[in-house]
């Protein structure tokens, strides 16, 4: 898809109702895909995802290999699933927490190999599977 083309995508989108309900899971899906990729982006520096261990304070260099399919919902954010990768070769899950204000989609948070805390909402059944 041209960057024109997905522009006028999210035009369309935003002029025909911003809330989840209005859109079509295809529109939502494709929304919270160009979200992701837009933040990590940003996030990126020389082609790896630094994050700093906080109880150690060492940082890793990690690097996207593998987006999931699966999307779960939890009210009004959206979770999105994916595998990383080390300079070492050793595979992490991350989880991007998605959430829309004034009509645009932003990351609010990301869990790097700590997959507990959402396990432990789908148990809950506060996290659902998007279908």
């Amino acid at each position: 898809m041209t960057r024109s083309a997905l522009c006028a995508l999210v035009i369309l989108g935003l002029l025909c109702g911003t809330g989840a309900g209005a859109q079509s899971l295809n529109e939502l899906r494709t929304r919270l895909q160009a979200t992701l990729q837009r933040s990590l982006g940003r996030s990126m520096l020389g082609g790896a995802l630094p994050h700093v261990d906080l109880r150690t304070g060492d940082v890793t260099r990690y690097y996207p290999t593998e987006n999931h399919e699966i999307i779960l919902q939890l009210g009004e954010v959206y979770v999105m699933c994916a595998t990383l990768v080390t300079e070492d070769g050793r595979e992490a899950p991350v989880d991007y927490y998605i959430t829309q204000a004034d009509g645009r989609f932003g990351v609010i948070r990301m869990e790097i190999d700590n997959r507990a805390p959402l396990q432990a909402l789908r148990d809950a059944g506060r996290a659902t599977r998007l279908e």
